[in-house]
């Protein structure tokens, strides 16, 4: 397998602005607004410069041709370097920004203060990778992909650059949130050689079996072999659902008296709010960066699991398609037996995209599953791992004492 990697040095010049926020301005991903929080107007690398850390962007291509950015925040501020990798890998409609948002405590700063080289991951399709070496973004043949996709060519070809990168073969801790964690259990079922190189794989809010989801995302589950209605309301290749489409997935949202403008962000829509967690403060922050964008396709991949009992497999074609595509009237479904790699599972019984009945499945259908942790808070969404108030403590410290016993000596 040939990868082409293309290294991209970043060197912005960061301007800060200390404005009110105005009550009349939304901000949306490439909209700005005056804010008092100058990251709204930044991407992950000025945002890591600007709290101080060191920042690197890297280009790489998948072997199908698509052009992915891949973020680093090499170690702490110090300047100590030659840290133990660690991969994050963002969710749905997301991208690395996620993991640095929320100041002093965002996951990659407290990973990178800890010692570790912290590289960021971005899936096809989202904002810092919409580049193909010869397909057109407006093309159709570039937005044909789900997260199976993301996990047969992104995973393994950013995976193997970190390694290559590192020369710490087989020392990679990855950690996924949502789709991050989808897309690593395809690439492990299905790539057993390169997931050779992960040393343990934490899930943030997995999403495998989708069999108790309280999503909205459960109402597209009828449509999803509906080409007219898909491309009237979804949009037939980048995810881009209309007005009336965001107001029906919304209602759920709405139904808890939370604000019309989070409820209508796609990203709340579809995993739900918890109005006492969630850090308001990041608010002008996550709307001016999330959704990130993917594809339509996606999406449905995961409406169909609902539609087909929760069932791990692969697209669904219809069986014409499905004989066409896999030589069988069923798409196949993927084996979570092979994964060798240790899992460590975290989930919400709040959550709304990964259900907690779920998680404890998936738990079992896992041969080497290190340790199983449940939120201490009710009130825990699937957000809330991102952009919760307390976060820091009910999850990333626990997580990286769980880390450090698959952590080396640091330098």
């Amino acid at each position: 397998m040939r990868f082409v990697y293309l290294l991209v040095l970043c060197l912005p010049l960061i301007r800060c602005e200390h404005d009110e926020i105005s009550t009349n301005c939304i901000p949306q991903p490439g909209v700005s607004c005056p804010s008092g929080n100058p990251d709204v107007d930044l991407d992950t690398v000025q945002i890591a410069r600007r709290h101080g850390y060191p920042a690197e962007s890297h280009l790489i291509a998948t072997e199908d041709g698509y052009i992915l950015t891949l973020h680093r925040i090499p170690g702490p501020k110090s300047g100590e370097r030659g840290g133990q990798p660690v991969f994050l890998q963002h969710g749905l409609l997301s991208s690395s920004t996620d993991w640095v948002v929320a100041g002093n405590a965002s996951l990659a700063f407290m990973l990178a203060d800890a010692g570790y080289d912290v590289w960021m991951g971005n899936a096809r399709g989202n904002t810092y990778s919409k580049a193909h070496m010869n397909l057109s973004i407006s093309s159709a043949q570039y937005w044909n992909f789900t997260w199976h996709e993301m996990g047969v060519y992104d995973l393994p070809a950013a995976l193997y650059f970190v390694s290559n990168t590192t020369n710490k073969p087989g020392e990679i801790i990855y950690v996924g949130h949502s789709m991050g964690t989808t897309m690593f259990f395809v690439f492990a079922t299905l790539n057993r050689q390169a997931a050779k190189n992960v040393k343990l794989m934490a899930a943030l809010a997995p999403v495998v079996y989708m069999t108790h989801v309280k999503s909205p995302i459960r109402y597209l589950s009828p449509f999803t072999t509906d080409f007219e209605w898909l491309a009237k309301y979804l949009g037939v290749n980048q995810f881009l659902p209309n007005n009336k489409i965001l107001k029906f997935l919304s209602y759920d949202c709405e139904l808890l008296n939370i604000d019309k403008t989070i409820c209508e962000d796609i990203i709340f829509a579809l995993c739900g709010f918890d109005k006492t967690e969630f850090n308001e403060d990041l608010l002008p922050v996550v709307l001016s960066h999330d959704p990130a964008g993917s594809s339509t396709k996606t999406v449905l991949h995961y409406a169909q699991e609902i539609k087909y009992d929760g069932k791990f497999q692969q697209y669904d074609y219809g069986p014409a398609g499905n004989k066409i595509k896999y030589g069988t009237l069923t798409p196949p479904q993927y084996k979570l037996l092979n994964i060798k790699v240790p899992t460590y599972l975290m989930y919400a019984v709040n959550d709304w995209l990964s259900s907690y009945i779920d998680v404890i499945r998936l738990s079992q259908n896992l041969t080497n599953n290190v340790g199983l942790y449940r939120v201490p808070l009710e009130a825990f969404n699937h957000v809330d791992y991102l952009f919760g108030k307390h976060a820091a403590t009910l999850v990333y410290k626990p997580l990286m004492k769980v880390m450090m016993n698959y952590t080396e000596d640091m330098y």
